[in-house]
């Protein structure tokens, strides 16, 4: 592959968003700052056995497990991404 080529291409994995997938959403971790897609059964194994939703009070609004770093912490999940 040329230098040109190489940059370009470097280029487009750093500026892409991540390909959406159907049933998937993605999840936003508060102490990390990972964002990783997940599937909605996947999401539901992290939310298992307990799981805390406060939509009004915070920007990371869900408390369960992240999947990137395994901590329970708040995260937000973008269904739309």
């Amino acid at each position: 592959m040329s230098e040109g080529a190489e940059r370009t291409y470097g280029r487009h994995a750093l500026y892409s968003a991540t390909e959406k997938r159907a049933l998937t959403c993605t999840v936003e971790c508060s102490s990390c700052r990972e964002e990783t897609r997940v599937s909605y059964i996947e999401l539901a194994a992290l939310m298992f056995p307990l799981h805390f939703h406060l939509p009004v009070l915070k920007y990371h609004s869900s408390w369960f497990r992240c999947p990137a770093c395994g901590k329970r912490t708040w995260l937000r999940i973008h269904l739309d991404r």
